[in-house]
Parts: C-alpha cells; sequence; structure tokens
C-alpha cells in the first residue's frame, strides 16, 4: 500500500469536531461534576473555621482631661500605635498567658488603631468561638497589671463589650470554588475530545480522503435528513431515501443520477457488468448507495438487477419497502428457483433477502451463487450486488471475486483510515477492479464548507440496531459538481 500521510490541517472538518463534543457531552458534564466534587472533598478537608472576637478601647493619658485627650488625637494615636505593638509582641503575650494561668495565650491576639483617632481595635482569633471570646475577656480583665508594667500613664477605656462570635472570620466562598471547578473539569474534558478530534486518524472530507486513503475518490455525498418534519422524524416515517421518493431534493437526485452516469460511463468503457458496493463497516450508507444506483441506471433504460446478498443483516426490502415473494437465501440453498422480481414503480429487478441465514457464509460462497450471477450477466445490463460490510463478514471477497468492479463506501469521521486503506487493499487483491471510494454523509460548517467546490449537498440517516457499530444507517447524500477540466480528465481516463 502506498504510504499516506498521516495528519493534515486541511484534512480537519470542524463540524466534525463540534459533534465529537456534542457526542461526548455526558462525559464532559461528568468530567464538571467530578472537578466540582473534588474541589468540595478538598475544601471540606483542608478548611479550618476560625472565630474572631473584638472590643474597641480608647487611648488617654492619666495626666490629661478627656477633653484634652480629645484635643490632642496626635499623641493619643501615636500611643495606641505603641499599644497595637505591645499587643502583639511576644512579651505581651508571656504577660497575658502568665496572668490567665496559660503556658501560651489560646488565640492569635491582634490590634488595629483607627486612622485619625485614639480608638484601638482589639481583636481575638481562635479555632473555637468561645475560646476567642474566653480569651479576650481574660485579656482586658488584666490588661490594667500588664500596661502598669509598660507604660503607667496610659489609660485604656473600653468603649464596647466583647460578644461570642457566631459566624466563622473566615467564611469559604464554596460556591464559586465549586463553580470554578465545575467549568475546569468541564472544560478539561472538551479539550480532551478536541484534542482527539484533531489527532483522529478517520476521514473528515476530500482533503483527508487523498491524504489518508490510497484509493480515488468516486463520488461525495452530502447530509440530507430523510424524515423532513418533526411527525416523521418521530414515527421514523421512511427507512431510507430513494431518488424515486418525494421527500428526495432535487440536489440530492441530482446527486445519484451523476454517480450512476459515471458509473455507467465507466462500466460502458470497461465491460464492467456486475458492481460490488461495500464498506469497511455498518452504518456506513453502503446500502442505499447500492439502492440509489441501481435506480439511476435503471432509469436510464437499462435492465438492472439489485442483488441483496447482505443475508446477515438484510436491509434492501426495508429501504425499498417491498417484502420480497422469493428471497436470496431460498434460491442458494435450492429451495427456490432464480425468478427476480420485478418492481414496476422502479423499473427495476430485485432478488431480496429479508429473514437472513445463519450459513450465509457458506451459501455466498456455494456454486449455486455462482450459477445465479452466471444467469443474471446472461439476462441484466447490470447486476448491483449489496455486500456484507468487510470488517464484519468474509462473504465480500467471494463476491469481489465473482464481480467486475467494486465500490467502497466510507462514511465521514467514522473508520479509521487504516482499516480503509485494508478494505481497500483487499478488494484490490480480489478479481474485480476497485473503482474508487464514495465519501458519504459528509457534514461541513459554512465558512469551512467543501459544498462551494463541490456546487451544494444533502443526505440523509437512518438505523437501527445490528451488532458492535449500532445498525445500518446514517446514510447522507451531496452532489458532486466538477468543473469542465475535472469531466475532461475523467472522460479521458475511461471513468466519467
Amino acid at each position: 500500500m502506498e504510504e499516506k500521510e498521516a495528519f493534515s490541517w486541511g484534512g480537519i472538518e470542524p463540524l466534525c469536531m463540534v459533534r465529537r463534543v456534542l457526542r461526548q457531552l455526558p462525559a464532559i458534564i461528568a468530567g464538571g461534576l467530578i472537578g466540582a466534587l473534588c474541589a468540595w472533598m478538598a475544601m471540606t478537608g483542608l478548611y479550618h473555621p476560625s472565630y474572631t472576637a473584638s472590643t474597641t478601647l480608647a487611648v488617654s493619658v492619666k495626666s490629661s482631661s478627656y477633653s484634652s485627650v480629645l484635643s490632642n488625637l496626635s499623641m493619643s494615636a501615636e500611643i495606641a500605635e505603641t499599644f497595637t505593638t505591645l499587643f502583639e509582641s511576644n512579651v505581651f503575650d508571656s504577660l497575658a498567658a502568665e496572668l490567665i494561668g496559660e503556658a501560651t495565650l489560646p488565640g492569635e491576639l491582634s490590634a488595629m488603631v483607627i486612622p485619625e483617632t485614639n480608638l484601638l481595635v482589639l481583636t481575638v482569633t481562635a479555632d473555637r468561638p468561645d475560646t476567642a471570646f474566653r480569651t479576650l475577656k481574660l485579656v482586658l480583665e488584666n490588661y490594667d497589671s500588664v500596661s502598669d508594667q509598660m507604660f503607667q500613664n496610659v489609660i485604656l477605656k473600653q468603649l464596647d463589650s466583647p460578644r461570642v462570635p457566631t459566624a466563622p472570620s473566615n467564611p469559604l466562598n464554596r460556591g464559586r470554588t465549586v463553580k470554578l471547578a465545575a467549568i475546569g473539569g468541564a472544560g478539561a474534558v472538551a479539550a480532551l475530545v478536541v484534542l482527539l478530534t484533531l489527532w483522529a486518524d478517520t476521514v473528515q472530507n476530500t482533503t483527508g480522503l487523498r491524504h489518508k486513503v490510497d484509493a480515488r475518490e468516486f463520488g461525495v455525498i452530502f447530509h440530507e435528513s430523510k424524515n423532513k418534519t418533526l411527525r416523521t422524524k418521530l414515527r421514523r416515517t421512511n427507512k431510507g431515501l430513494l431518488v424515486t421518493m418525494p421527500v428526495a431534493s432535487f440536489r440530492f437526485t441530482e446527486t445519484m443520477y451523476k454517480l450512476g452516469v459515471k458509473l455507467g460511463y465507466a462500466a460502458k468503457n470497461s465491460g464492467y457488468q456486475v458492481i460490488l458496493v461495500t464498506s469497511v463497516a455498518e452504518n456506513e450508507g453502503k446500502s442505499t448507495v447500492a439502492a440509489n444506483l441501481a435506480l439511476t441506471l435503471a432509469q436510464q433504460g437499462k435492465k438492472v438487477l439489485l442483488l441483496d446478498a447482505d443475508m446477515h443483516k438484510a436491509a434492501q426490502y426495508k429501504i425499498l419497502s417491498h417484502n420480497p415473494r422469493v428471497e436470496l437465501a431460498d434460491v442458494l440453498a435450492g429451495k427456490a428457483e432464480y425468478a427476480p422480481e420485478y418492481l414496476g414503480t422502479h423499473k427495476l429487478y430485485v432478488l431480496l433477502s429479508k429473514q437472513g441465514s445463519r450459513q450465509a457464509a457458506e451459501q455466498i460462497a456455494s456454486e449455486r451463487m455462482g450459477q445465479l450471477l452466471k444467469k443474471a450477466r446472461a439476462e441484466m445490463d447490470f447486476v448491483i450486488i449489496d455486500s456484507p460490510p468487510i470488517a464484519l463478514f468474509s462473504d465480500v471477497e467471494y463476491l469481489a471475486d465473482q464481480a467486475d468492479a467494486s465500490l467502497l463506501v466510507v462514511r465521514q469521521d467514522f473508520v479509521p483510515a487504516a482499516r480503509i486503506n485494508d478494505a481497500a487493499d483487499l478488494l484490490r487483491g480480489c478479481k474485480s477492479e476497485l473503482l474508487g471510494c464514495i465519501l458519504n454523509d459528509v457534514r461541513t460548517t459554512p465558512f469551512f464548507s467543501e459544498s462551494r467546490r463541490y456546487g451544494y449537498g444533502y443526505g440523509y440517516g437512518y438505523g437501527y440496531g445490528y451488532g458492535g457499530y449500532g445498525g445500518y444507517g446514517g446514510y447522507g447524500y451531496r452532489r458532486h459538481s466538477r468543473t469542465g477540466d475535472e469531466e475532461n480528465r475523467e472522460t479521458e481516463n475511461g471513468n466519467g
């Protein structure tokens, strides 16, 4: 296999990043909740409340009258600042502790001068409210004996009585911290999702297809909803979208007709008659691509047989809304004769599956399958085979050997490019020719849209449970409008 570039900024589709973030929204929310919980637990474990009791003291001089002290605020303020230093010193702590009979003062004592006054605010902070209150009361009851030893001419007059604190002096703002932690946790998970999207090895646009996949681009089909009203979406009225349905937009039908014409031209130049349509995994849209290619070829006046060879999980009977009278499994088991049904509304011959078969792999590789395809070649202009996914079943290898050409349907941002390359190598190793990849269910953002290069695009999606990928469906379509020079080059190469 040719070595392909692993990463290219041009291969990143912004809308794929947004869709991945939205798909991981539960994980992002969980990250936010975990961040908030961790913050709450950390605050609960590390937080130690403290309580502060306070009182206000007026500083005056014994030899002065009260009025003279008020008239000389500068001197009183200086004395108050001196007492602030005294109260906060280790000397006062030792003296006060000795007076109350404790080795150390049970709390942190501090003092603050109110600017432009002779007022001193004395506070005690402790880990319990009663301890703070009791310590402050003991200091106030004994500060005279302490101050007499330090300043004999200074008087401290208590202006208010201390109270037992009712709330911590260092309240914890848990709400704000928890919110910030929740935002941080959610943001970290979202950033991880974005990083993984940037380095994801999936095909997100045609640039990524050219850089990562060792197969040519056969066409691009953009996304369009098959159920376009809320009522039809809730009821899931349409199981698939066909070019013959009224809900199919003009642009969607033009996209499919263009691919049908391109396939018919390639078949005419190379003599292809049996075309295999497959995908790496389920839920990539191969069944609807096969059905619409068959319809567009039939509407060109060709006699076309649509063969649903995916007997593990049949889909064509749902897409065409037709219950088969004869199933492919019965024909291969010898229980019924080869007799394709003609659907007049579609001008299409079909041989469908519905119930499936536990011996699907053996029946596909049986001699009867080879005889069936031989009869179909003799009677039909084209045989379109809807095969099982390559990654899940081995039936594809036998079918690819029986077919003349194959198409690989690749859904946007779905399967790693390495697996797509493995599938392309497998198809190239078979007898049929790999015509290329159809990039399916492509969604783009307006400012980064590839639809400007391709003209316009639509698609559709549907799904029902099946195996590890959640069911077949989720298909999208989009017109691939090329320039005249590109069409001329493809015509010269025999792939118009």
